[in-house]
């Protein structure tokens, strides 16, 4: 082939690929606008699931936080309950002697 029916089929075929990139660019700018109400609403709504979900986290952290400072009060009365008890049992013990 020739050079100058080499540079002519380049030519024609930048210029469709370049048509094909514009149609394919519009055509998603199309859908993009046509859903872009359904994707602004899944987002508000993700965004109200999202600070539910955070808000309900930090609810049952709070209570486990909750409930392991209560069990390490009740943990900490045992035990002075037990040493007291063990104190007095001491006490008794070297008494009767």
């Amino acid at each position: 082939m020739s050079p100058d029916v080499v540079s002519i089929i380049r030519d024609i075929a930048i210029i469709v690929m370049a048509l094909m990139v514009t149609v394919l660019a519009l055509a998603l700018t199309v859908v993009t606008l046509k859903i872009y109400p359904k994707i602004r609403r899944a987002v508000t709504n993700f965004e109200a699931s999202s600070c539910l979900m955070l808000d309900t986290a930090a609810r049952i952290s709070g209570l486990v936080s909750a409930g392991s400072e209560v069990g390490a009060f009740v943990w900490d009365l045992v035990t002075r309950l037990r040493s007291r008890n063990d104190d007095k049992s001491d006490d008794a013990g070297t008494a009767s002697s």
